[in-house]
């Protein structure tokens, strides 16, 4: 059998492979996760001791600068039409609207942008090789993905999970990492003093509305999150979910609560 060929992709390709939105898949997601037409909502779950940095209501989301994440720097969410997906990640869900208007996204759930993305990589050897020859590729990976962004003024990357748990996250969820822009035009962090500290100004509205009963610890060489008491085995459902996670975000007087 002959093997694969290496993909080859130009910045032409990857430019074409941009969309601005509307435009793309992302608009068919941020209808999915609008179910009281007032806005798109976002997700993102946190472990318990973070949930006072979220504890006033109308407050922004943090940047995510943690080596090892998927897609570099950036503001790590779910939208809410996959309402329980990342919740592996931590028992507090703090939910939060955004605009996506005029956003580049680089849809990465797709096998031909994602060789696209292996292409342009390995027109950088050095940090290529870094990532697959040393014994820190978290931090080669996080060097190239945001010299991606950079690059190509990539505002979203929607992705596929790469950790996930039967009753919580399906293989076919997308999740997303936007780009907080330093003044500088480099990608931001969470201890840039220009960006009000490292807090993202593409969320608004942000406070707690959701508890998770469950806990998670990395099973697998961490592409599986197993729920430590794991009462819940069937996947939830996920439009009723979202809608009470959307009533309860537009109320700010309950918290729904994902029961294990």
């Amino acid at each position: 059998m002959s093997p694969v060929p290496f993909p080859t992709s130009s910045d032409a390709d990857i430019e074409a492979a941009i969309r601005t939105y509307p435009d793309g898949k992302l608009a068919q997601v941020v209808k999915q996760s609008d179910p009281l037409g007032t806005g798109p909502l976002a997700i993102k779950y946190i472990p318990a001791r973070f949930a006072a940095t979220y504890g006033t209501p109308g407050g922004q989301l943090r940047i995510s600068d943690t080596t090892g994440f998927t897609w570099g720097n950036g503001t790590y969410v779910a939208p809410l039409a996959y309402p329980v997906s990342s919740a592996i990640f931590g028992r507090i869900g703090v939910v939060a609207k955004f605009d996506p208007t005029g956003w580049r996204v680089f849809d990465a759930t797709e096998q031909q942008n994602q060789d696209h993305y292996l292409a342009w990589a390995w027109q950088r050897p050095a940090l290529a090789r870094s990532v697959a020859l040393t014994a820190q590729p978290d931090y080669y990976n996080q060097q190239l993905r945001n010299q991606f962004r950079a690059r190509f003024n990539i505002k979203c990357v929607l992705f596929p999970p790469d950790q996930t748990n039967s009753a919580y996250t399906r293989a076919d969820d997308i999740w997303m990492n936007v780009t907080e822009w330093a003044p500088n035009r480099d990608i931001a962090n969470s201890t840039d003093k220009d960006i009000l500290s490292g807090w993202s100004n593409d969320f608004t509205e942000s406070h707690v509305t959701v508890i998770v009963d469950d806990e998670f610890e990395d099973d697998m060489g961490g592409t599986v999150r197993r729920a430590l008491l794991g009462f819940t085995t069937r996947p939830l459902d996920r439009v009723k979910t979202a809608l009470d996670i959307a009533q309860a975000h537009a109320a700010r007087t309950r918290l729904v609560r994902i029961k294990a």
